[in-house]
């Protein structure tokens, strides 16, 4: 899947055919935000910022909101964390109503240097938050955008959260986070947020490398 054009209609056609019970509205309008935003340009760094804004995505600072700026704080000390894996870390922050509710986006770009003298290992990253959220969506629209059953789930009290394996339709990306953390959890201090949020990264191919429109 190179583009998100028409990613609602796409998600909702697929989760109508699979779902015994209708999914919430605002839950398949969350994943298609996402996959309009993250999955057109998700081999570079510059073409997801450019899919972000035609997506209606519209550039802030992280201090717009609290959470925001502490989980873009701790991205950054965690980039810096460890002197034997040097990591240049950028990235671009967004804000968009989605369904009346303010939702955040990030698009970034670690290049991370294993062996001193070889070429870094470059990953692009696209999550978006939703940390207003008071409850978990259904996890079928990213089922359905992904094209993978799910492969880990926990649900419990602290934790809402399932992880897909790398989607056939897009080479170069590995697994798909949707996870939600309450108030009341346990890890929200251990991760500085609550609410909702969805994420991938891919690994960003090689000048000139042509990368397969699809592995299945």
């Amino acid at each position: 899947m190179r583009g998100g054009v028409g990613a609602a209609a796409v998600i909702a056609l697929a989760v109508s055919s699979t779902a015994s019970l209708a999914v919430p509205a605002y839950d398949i309008a969350f994943v298609s935000e996402f996959a309009d935003a993250c999955v057109p340009g998700r081999l570079g760094y510059q073409t997801t910022r450019d899919a972000a804004r035609a997506a209606g995505w519209t550039e802030v600072e992280p201090g717009v909101n609290a959470e925001f700026a502490g989980i873009m704080a701790r991205s950054e000390a965690e980039a810096a964390a460890d002197p034997e894996l040097p990591t240049v870390f950028e990235y671009t922050t967004y804000a968009k109503a989605i369904e009346g509710i303010a939702h955040y986006l990030v698009v970034s770009r670690s290049a991370i240097t294993v062996t001193e003298g070889e070429d870094p290992w470059v990953m692009i990253g696209c999550y978006l938050y939703n940390f207003d959220a008071v409850a978990p969506i259904d996890p079928e629209p990213v089922t359905a955008l992904i094209g993978n059953p799910i492969a880990q789930s926990q649900i419990d009290m602290h934790i809402t959260s399932y992880v897909w394996g790398p989607p056939c339709p897009m080479p170069r990306t590995g697994d798909t986070y949707l996870t939600f953390i309450p108030e009341v959890s346990q890890y929200r201090e251990q991760v500085g947020i609550s609410g909702l949020v969805l994420k991938f990264s891919t690994s960003e191919p090689d000048p000139g490398e042509v990368v397969p429109d699809t592995y299945c």
